[in-house]
């Protein structure tokens, strides 16, 4: 393949970040919501699993152009990504992301990974 590599079209005018949902319970603050992207289902299950096991609010797509997609439409508070994806790279979808204007933070997946290391740094990420 020659030339540039062409990347899906960022909506013009990305919907902004809305308020945290509201806890039912009123108990306290809403969970942080991350999203996994990850084209391995097995290790999306897992990660998807942890992630809920420690009180996060969860969703998990397998390609870059759902994650894209799902970070406009629901506006997480982190990306959890998987360095390399069957459709574009992990940093790709990354600087797709702050280039529309969505500052969210990401951790990039390295393959292996342990669980509690990644767990970890997304609780350092949300509490910075």
């Amino acid at each position: 393949m020659t030339g540039p590599a062409s990347f899906p079209e960022v909506p013009p005018n990305p919907p902004a970040p809305g308020p945290a949902p509201v806890s039912g319970s009123g108990s306290g603050p809403a969970p942080a919501r991350v999203l996994v992207v990850d084209d391995e289902q097995d290790v999306r299950e897992l990660l998807t699993e942890t992630f809920r096991l420690a009180g996060f609010d969860v969703t998990a797509v397998g390609t870059g152009v759902a994650a894209l997609n799902t970070a406009y439409a629901e506006t997480p508070d982190l990306v959890v990504l998987d360095v390399r994806l069957p459709d574009f790279d992990g940093a790709d979808v990354a600087r797709i992301l702050r280039d529309a204007g969505r500052e969210v933070p990401v951790v990039l997946l390295p393959k292996p990974f342990s669980l509690e290391n990644v767990v970890t740094r997304v609780r350092e990420m949300l509490a910075a």
